[in-house]
């Protein structure tokens, strides 16, 4: 999972870029948590036409996606009703959300309110300001 091979597979399409990378035959492992996570970090709307994103944009974003899991792995995981990782723990990863479940609150770098959206019978959270569509 690299920039070049995310801008190859992303060359031409028209589907938003969350449900490319939810797609489990394109890019396995990230759900609908990290997707949002990710793309706040990468400064990416989530209804961008993955096929617009330049190799700049697909480098920014492989990057907030590795940044992504590994400080979701760090925390262990994210505690979501009655989950607990192998050692019995809760995961803690959920108190680092940027924008994942927090609709209507002040986003944490600008303080526009975070939106949340249903595309592809899924809930997608982002912040307006900081992630803009181009």
């Amino acid at each position: 999972f690299d920039a070049a091979w995310l801008h190859a597979v992303t060359r031409g399409l028209r589907a938003p870029i969350k449900h490319v990378l939810m797609d489990s035959h394109r890019v396995v492992g990230v759900g609908n948590i990290y997707a949002s996570e990710s793309l706040f970090r990468a400064r990416i709307h989530p209804l961008e036409p993955a096929g617009r994103l330049g190799p700049r944009r697909c480098a920014r974003l492989v990057a907030a996606v590795r940044e992504t899991l590994a400080a979701a792995i760090e925390a262990g995981g994210s505690t979501l009703r009655d989950f607990v990782g192998g050692d019995g723990q809760p995961g803690y990863f959920q108190q680092q959300y940027f924008v994942y479940g927090r609709d209507g609150q002040a986003c944490r770098l600008c303080a526009t309110p975070v939106q949340r959206i249903v595309s592809a019978q899924r809930a997608t959270f982002f912040c307006p300001r900081c992630q803009r569509r181009t």
